[in-house]
């Protein structure tokens, strides 16, 4: 007997865009590397019900949010947003409000929901969850029935080997996971802000890191380095029973990058 069909999702993340178009992260084209990933998305068989789009929409610009709306529209899907440490909350919620593009907290997909945290922590590139966000998901958790839940935020939450990296994780994950424990609903973690794919476990919650659309990292390097690995996208596919499929797709970029910072 075949699996009951599934909520199909997408997750991008890491635009880096810029107001002025052609504008290059670590020699790489933001335009031109999200608008590969977009069209591959648009180009697939694999149809999904809405995308994650997991922080750092903008390069430290907020005009740029208009033009994260232009680029995101057009996929004909609801876009679900939240904030990373090159975005600025403020100006996301303002601009991102309403339409198929914007900012949510709570997602109910039945049976499934998500939880959109902010993980940003003022002028700083470090993560952190505040009692706010630590009490909105606990919230949502504890609220019957107890749907399988996926847990979304811009910054890893765990180490992941690569030490400038880690230096820019949740600073209080211990905190985040002592939620989660008492709720045996939860089944992934999943987030960007490491342009790079990490797949691991903890218990029976997959955490799942996700390439970004535009420079890939050099994960394990000790030190800032760009990847010429071709950016990407997760699918998920979450089945009514709790269970879920996911993977990454690979986009041939239109330029590899040529220097490192």
């Amino acid at each position: 007997m075949s699996k009951p069909t599934p909520i199909r999702a997408i997750q991008i993340s890491d635009l880096h865009l810029k107001t002025a178009p052609g504008s290059q992260v670590w020699g790489v084209d933001v335009d031109a590397s999200l608008c590969a990933v977009l069209a591959r998305i648009q180009a697939q068989d694999f149809r999904p019900d809405f995308i994650l789009a997991t922080g750092d929409l903008v390069g430290d610009e907020p005009d740029a949010y208009e033009r994260v709306r232009e680029f995101l529209s057009p996929l004909g899907v609801p876009v679900y947003c939240l904030p990373g440490n090159h975005d600025q909350p403020a100006r996301l919620a303002q601009t991102l409000r309403g339409g198929l593009v914007r900012w949510e907290r709570h997602i109910l997909v039945e049976p499934w929901q998500l939880v959109l945290l902010d993980s940003t922590f003022p002028n700083s590139s470090d993560g952190h969850l505040s009692y706010g966000e630590l009490a909105l998901l606990d919230t949502v958790l504890v609220t019957p029935p107890a749907r399988p839940t996926l847990v979304c935020l811009h910054h890893n939450p765990v180490p992941i080997h690569t030490d400038w990296l880690d230096d820019m994780t949740v600073n209080n994950g211990e905190a985040l996971f002592a939620v989660l424990d008492r709720y045996p609903q939860v089944r992934a973690v999943v987030w960007g802000h490491i342009h790079g794919e990490f797949d691991a476990w903890r218990g029976a919650v997959r955490l799942l890191g996700t390439p970004a659309t535009c420079v890939q990292f050099k994960l394990g390097s000790p030190k800032p380095q760009a990847d010429s690995t071709p950016p990407g996208y997760r699918w998920f596919e979450l089945f009514p029973d709790g269970s879920l499929n996911t993977g990454v797709e690979r986009v041939e970029p239109a330029r590899r990058p040529s220097v490192s910072p």
